[in-house]
Order: structure tokens, then C-alpha cells, then sequence
């Protein structure tokens, strides 16, 4: 892994094998939802949602559609999987690639409190 700590938002590249049934799998960028506080104590792991360039009909508050762009690194149109939150230990992220831009990150943060069901 890089030695670099994750922050807030950054989109990584991560290796999330072994995928199980519906869990995604595989090489593929993910986006980082955990707080940087967890981040700058030295936590071992972090929390965030994967990335994939799959679209799927109907469900556009769950699959947050991401254009590419430089700031974001991503390389073609992307899906963000907010119903696909998990804890992943930091080894398994490879490099860094950008970060959301501040419109995306306040759809995902309503999306994943729509997943979550908070208020």
C-alpha cells in the first residue's frame, strides 16, 4: 500500500477480492467516506463505497453517476455504489487517483442517508 493515509472523499484504487455474491470484487476504484479524525489517529482501516463503470436502471439514488474529470482520476463514466459501504483494511488500497468535487459529494452524502436511514 501506499504509505500515504486516506482522506475524506478521495476516490483510490482498491483491490476488494474476494468479491462474495452481490459484494463487488476485483481491482476498482473506491471512494472514501470515513472521517479524517479516524484517519489522523492511526486507524488501521477505513470505511468506503465502491466504485464501478456498470450502470443500472432505476436506482439513480443509490448509483451516484461520476463523470471523468482530472480532479476525480476516474478514466471513463463511473457509478458510486452507495449501497455498497464496508470497512476495508488499508492494505488492500493501492494508490491514490483524486477526489470528489464538492456537487458529488453532497449527493452521496444524502444518498448514503437515504441507504442509512438516518434523519
Amino acid at each position: 500500500m501506499n504509505k500515504q493515509s486516506p482522506l475524506q472523499y478521495e476516490i483510490w484504487i482498491a483491490d476488494l477480492e474476494p468479491g462474495n455474491k452481490s459484494e463487488p470484487g476485483k481491482i476498482r476504484p473506491v471512494v472514501i467516506l470515513q472521517s479524517d479524525i479516524l484517519h489522523n489517529a492511526g486507524h488501521s482501516s477505513t470505511i468506503a463505497c465502491a466504485i464501478s463503470s456498470q450502470p443500472r436502471q432505476g436506482i439513480s439514488l443509490i448509483r451516484i453517476q461520476v463523470k471523468p474529470t482530472d480532479e476525480n482520476g476516474l478514466k471513463k463514466q463511473s457509478y458510486i455504489l452507495a449501497d455498497q459501504i464496508r470497512a476495508l483494511d488499508l492494505s488492500r488500497l493501492q494508490e491514490k487517483i483524486g477526489k470528489l468535487d464538492d456537487e458529488t459529494i453532497n449527493y452521496l452524502r444524502k444518498s448514503i442517508k437515504a441507504v442509512l436511514s438516518f434523519d
